[in-house]
């Protein structure tokens, strides 16, 4: 199930068990730093312990993919090191699995085109499914707390396939007394397989931006508990106006960044931005470089995360139109999608969820196409074809309206879209319901 990307969503505790995610602020064990030279680098980390020495591979071991560890509260050197020693942990404790280390993995994670090997032109797509593509079981690391657990918050390692119960649970103490990485380490040092992991559930709720710093076409969040905005959000007005520049030729983005201030130097990072060679790791160096900057860098200690949205000035209070999937041909991934809806009731702000057809990235084409002025209660069909590495190749209307100037401005919107590589090299075609 999926959520839209802001008001950020914060899980509370449902039945025993509950996903959640560290907020609190540790001192860096290492960080990317963009500041001025006066800063000093931060500290590198330990190398990760050394996997014991494994017999031969077996045809029969199922293999496992180590993913990525996802934490917002970790800076990017954190993440690779426990990567590793993940691995190395998992090799030990599950001698029935062929375990998979970074190095393995990475070059068939990497979203290039299959026929001319760029990057395609949206990289958002699940690490898990490339994974899973490969034939591989993959790893989903989970804290895991709620009401009635006698022991306290605990670490899961699940390992598994996309979809259904996984194979198999590790689980780990999850001590709060520890720093955050050493929460992890102290964790996978003491991982046993669990038996009957259960199911997970938690309850949603919506955050507000009223504290959020608006200007111009930027707005800046500094977040605290459950998805609201701190006062210190006015803080950042001293780089606002910088930030515009890292969102050139966009319509309405919205991006996530790890900052310190109080560790010996300016540390920041796009959050969980493991590869800095592409589009978001040139925005990543823009945005970095302008909130380094900030007095309010400074002013409050520990991990934070400021959300940064963009929106194109010709965009504001514009209506987005609902876009759905209708059609699509066989070699471009298709999934069902929760979405959320909000209207206005009765002067009052509705959610509804429905169940709709998506290709990776479709929202995107919201945007642009809320400079079409579609008059309300229109619903237009329009094709797409899209090249294998994801970008557009030509939009037209061929339902719902007569209206020339209308359809030229949907066929324009629709090219400024970004899409996953297609499957086979070759291009594909998806059709998509657009209601106002």
């Amino acid at each position: 199930m999926k959520t839209s990307a802001r008001p950020r969503a914060a899980l509370l505790p449902l039945g025993s068990a509950l996903f959640s995610v560290s907020c609190i602020a540790q001192s860096p064990l290492q960080a990317t730093v963009v500041s001025d030279p006066q800063f000093a680098p931060a500290p590198q980390p330990p190398p990760p312990a050394q996997a014991a020495a494994q017999p031969p591979a077996e045809a029969h071991r199922p293999e496992v993919a180590v993913l990525p560890i996802e934490d917002d509260q970790l800076f990017r050197a954190e993440r690779a090191a426990l990567r590793a020693e993940l691995a190395a942990h998992l090799a030990r404790i599950a001698p029935d699995y062929l375990i998979l280390g970074p190095a393995m993995v990475d070059p068939k994670l990497r979203p290039v085109s299959q026929k001319t090997g760029h990057r395609c032109a949206y990289e958002g797509e699940p690490l898990s499914r490339r994974a899973h593509d490969e034939g591989w079981l993959t790893t989903d690391v989970m804290r895991i707390s709620g009401v009635g657990r006698e022991r306290g918050e605990v670490l899961w390692i699940n390992l598994g396939a996309r979809f259904g119960a996984p194979d198999v649970t590790f689980e780990g103490p999850w001590n709060p007394q520890l720093g955050l990485v050493d929460r992890y380490r102290a964790a996978f040092a003491s991982l046993v397989r669990k038996e009957r992991a259960g199911v997970v559930g938690g309850l949603m709720a919506r955050g507000t931006e009223g504290n959020a710093l608006r200007e111009g076409p930027i707005t800046i969040c500094e977040d605290k508990p459950f998805g609201q905005c701190d006062a210190g959000s006015v803080d950042w007005k001293d780089r606002a106006g910088s930030l515009v520049a890292c969102f050139s030729n966009d319509d309405d983005v919205r991006r996530d960044f790890l900052v310190q201030g109080d560790a010996g130097g300016r540390y920041c990072e796009q959050e969980n931005l493991d590869l800095r060679d592409g589009r978001e790791g040139a925005r990543e160096a823009c945005v970095c470089q302008a909130l380094v900057g900030s007095a309010a860098m400074g002013k409050r200690p520990g991990r934070r995360t400021i959300h940064v949205r963009y929106e194109a000035p010709d965009l504001t209070g514009k209506p987005r139109p609902e876009v759905r999937v209708i059609e699509a041909s066989t070699n471009i991934h298709v999934e069902d999608d929760w979405h959320s809806m909000d209207q206005v009731v009765d002067g009052k702000k509705r959610y509804t969820a429905v169940k709709r057809l998506v290709v990776d990235n479709v929202d995107s084409l919201a945007a642009p196409l809320a400079r079409c002025a579609a008059p309300a209660g229109s619903v237009i069909v329009a094709d797409l074809d899209i090249r294998e590495d994801g970008v557009p190749a030509l939009g037209k209307v061929v339902a719902g309206t007569a209206d020339r100037e209308l359809s030229a401005c949907i066929d324009k919107a629709l090219g400024r879209g970004a899409f996953v590589c297609t499957d086979d090299g070759s291009s594909a075609r998806v059709r998509v319901a657009l209601a106002w």
